[in-house]
């Protein structure tokens, strides 16, 4: 059985999807949403057995940790240890294209980070994402919306291989930037940038100043 295939457009949202999807999140199933980078496949961060199904379905591998996509710093909060230089980056550049790993807390499940004591935070601008976030109104742990070791979806039309994966898509059309978000990591004695993507590695070093 396929995946419910719904299509909202960004700038007219239809609420009753977006209500769909965030009780499919409660109830444990697998949505795939847009963002402005890549298309993201997602659980609710704190269900672990959910968490592990998306592991499953996707045949990720279990040692790769999910990133949390939030819509907010009041939800990073709940999963992650925020310092002074995490808050500015937050405040300046989300949200946006970027991720920041810090500590992690207790309430994340040890399989959404591959029993590592760190997280990725990452606040998608897209506006669909933003509803769905607010609708759910929890942390969801996800990763590009695509089988392991295969291209990430720009669009819509991508998704074939997670048709069978997915409980729910969300099509939004194509992504802005059709590049992942850029990782930097606060954690350790200096930040360092784990990926560059889409977000400007000159823009973290006017916060955190030269970074690796």
């Amino acid at each position: 059985m396929g995946a419910n295939l719904y299509s909202v457009d960004e700038n007219n949202i239809d609420i009753n999807i977006i209500n769909k999807t965030a009780e499919l999140l409660k109830n444990g199933g697998l949505l795939v949403f847009p963002t402005e980078t890549v298309y993201g496949i997602g659980a609710d961060a704190f269900n672990a057995r959910a968490v592990k199904s998306l592991y499953e379905k996707k045949q990720r591998p279990l040692d790769k940790p999910l990133l949390m996509h939030i819509s907010g710093i009041d939800m990073a909060e709940e999963v992650g240890v925020l310092d002074n230089t995490a808050r500015e980056l937050i405040k300046r550049f989300s949200p946006g294209p970027l991720t920041l790993v810090v500590k992690k807390k207790p309430a994340v499940p040890s399989v959404a980070v591959s029993g590592g004591e760190t997280v990725g935070l990452r606040f998608p601008s897209n506006k669909i994402f933003l509803e769905i976030s607010k609708a759910f109104g929890k942390p969801i742990a996800a990763t590009s919306a695509n089988l392991s070791g295969f291209k990430s979806a720009v669009s819509a039309t991508e998704l074939d291989a997670v048709k069978s994966v997915a409980d729910i898509i969300i099509d939004g059309g194509s992504c802005i930037f059709g590049l992942e978000s850029t990782i930097v990591s606060l954690v350790g004695e200096r930040p360092k940038i784990l990926r560059v993507g889409s977000f400007p590695k000159e823009k973290i070093e006017e916060v955190l100043g030269k970074c690796e």
